[in-house]
């Protein structure tokens, strides 16, 4: 189980010291530490070689400049340097997918789908040549394209934006003087509605290191908030929720579950055919590190496996399930937060991740989905009806703000301590356990927007 043993004398210290490095160290040195603790930079094995696939976090709420859609945010490549003289990009050959489940039965019930593919005009010369004031520029040597389709279970394949160019990676002032601009010209409107971007941005994960290594390590190292002081490869979706919703009715069926997935292009030498195979999931904020059982507080190949898998699956997973009902985080961290473990199965953990909390955001909300019980699966869901709060709170629903995770997530969600709250039992009795001040606070190191795409500019 994750965090075994962590209580045992002798072991804490050693244990909160290598935890502290790894902390620190995947914020303050980035790439060059080659793991992190932000919600999901680096949470399997082979995520660590293959960075273009590696989702960091998946965000979706209601639009608060335009409440009639919703906006999903998946983030992927972390550590991005400021000013790379060699640029980011995305993976070709790959499907970078949003899915949404608006039955509860654990399925994509609708796919948006990105495709990317290089525009390499170099030759001999570098990747930018003067500076790059359009996404034409004859100075921008290096370009990506990419084509977003929609794709319902069925039904072929509609193309929304075919051939678009992404915003390239921020070189710097001398280099790309207006970048503002460059983005606005990667926006691209949707038929029937909403919008998108695919691009580079300001990593906009913050937390307090003390809940990070809490919950991530089972572990207290110093209450330092820090935001992410580096970049990530974004691509943002606004449609309107009518798309989303079953029936196109959000108002009979308000529940979606969203999660992101990517799949690399696999060729069978012998039979001469090509397939795709997923190797990248990311829905609710840490789910992989604190819940997929691994026999140590690192990543393992169970990380991977899940990375690999579809809520489907996640009822008939042990490793999953089992350690859903019965955490080992709780009772590895209790020496250090003075909270006594829940007692267990834990069902209000089973309600959070993979059902949705009754009342609030569960599938069985939805007045067209059929008699049948949702299923236990993990997706990152959101109640589209749920009003945009006027002042919303960074721990979310723990504050009695129910448009806050975990119905959907924000970007300003803190959540890191929301989950150590959640883990000690905040939705079963009075007060927030474990959630004090030491382990709150910080913000994203580049303030986030209130408009479309709403993640600051790259750093």
């Amino acid at each position: 189980m994750i965090g075994g043993g962590f209580g045992r004398n002798g072991r804490v210290v050693g244990t909160a010291v290598v935890a502290g490095l790894a902390v620190a160290g995947g914020f303050l040195a980035g790439p060059l530490m080659g793991g992190s603790t932000a919600s999901s930079h680096w949470d399997a094995p082979l995520m660590v070689t293959d960075p273009q696939v590696d989702a960091t976090d998946l965000y979706a709420f209601t639009s608060p400049d335009a409440p009639e859609t919703i906006t999903v945010i998946v983030n992927y490549q972390p550590f991005e340097l400021p000013r790379s003289p060699i640029p980011y990009r995305f993976a070709v050959d790959t499907h970078y997918d949003v899915n949404v489940d608006n039955t509860g039965d654990g399925t994509p019930d609708l796919v948006y789908r990105w495709t990317f593919r290089d525009e390499d005009r170099r030759g001999l010369l570098p990747f930018v040549t003067g500076p790059v004031t359009s996404l034409t520029s004859p100075h921008l040597r290096f370009r990506q394209h990419y084509t977003l389709e929609r794709l319902r279970p069925g039904s072929p394949p509609e193309t929304l934006v075919r051939d678009a160019i992404a915003a390239p990676s921020h070189l710097g002032p001398p280099l790309m003087p207006d970048y503002d601009k460059l983005r606005r010209e990667a926006i691209r409107r949707l038929p029937g509605g909403g919008q998108t971007y695919a691009g580079q941005a300001a990593d906009p994960f913050y937390t307090n290191l003390k809940a990070t290594a809490l919950i991530r390590f089972g572990v207290p190292v110093p209450p330092i908030n820090v935001g992410t002081p580096l970049n990530v490869s974004t691509m943002v979706l606004q449609v309107p929720k009518s798309e989303l919703a079953l029936r196109g009715d959000s108002g009979r069926n308000p529940v979606v579950g969203v999660w992101a997935t990517a799949a690399r292009r696999s060729v069978n030498v012998a039979g001469g055919s090509t397939r795709y195979v997923q190797v990248s999931r990311v829905g609710n904020a840490t789910f992989n590190e604190v819940f997929v059982r691994c026999p140590v507080a690192l990543p393992c190949g169970a990380n991977d496996r899940y990375n690999a898998s579809a809520p489907v699956t996640d009822r008939s997973t042990p490793e999953l399930y089992e350690a859903v009902l019965h955490p080992a985080r709780p009772k590895a961290i209790e020496p250090f937060t003075g909270v006594r473990a829940p007692a267990e199965p834990r069902r209000d953990l089973e309600e959070v991740w993979l059902r949705g909390i009754t009342g609030l955001n569960s599938h069985a909300l939805n007045r067209d989905a059929g008699p049948a019980q949702p299923v236990a699966a993990e997706e990152l869901r959101l109640n589209m009806g749920t009003p945009v709060s006027a002042r919303p709170a960074r721990l979310g629903y723990l504050a009695g703000d129910r448009q806050g995770f975990p119905n959907g997530r924000r970007l300003d969600d803190d959540v890191s301590p929301i989950v150590l709250g959640i883990l000690e039992g905040a939705l079963t009795g009075p007060g927030l356990p474990g959630v004090g001040a030491g382990v709150q606070g910080g913000r994203p190191t580049k303030p986030v927007t209130s408009t479309f795409p709403y993640l600051a500019t790259p750093l």
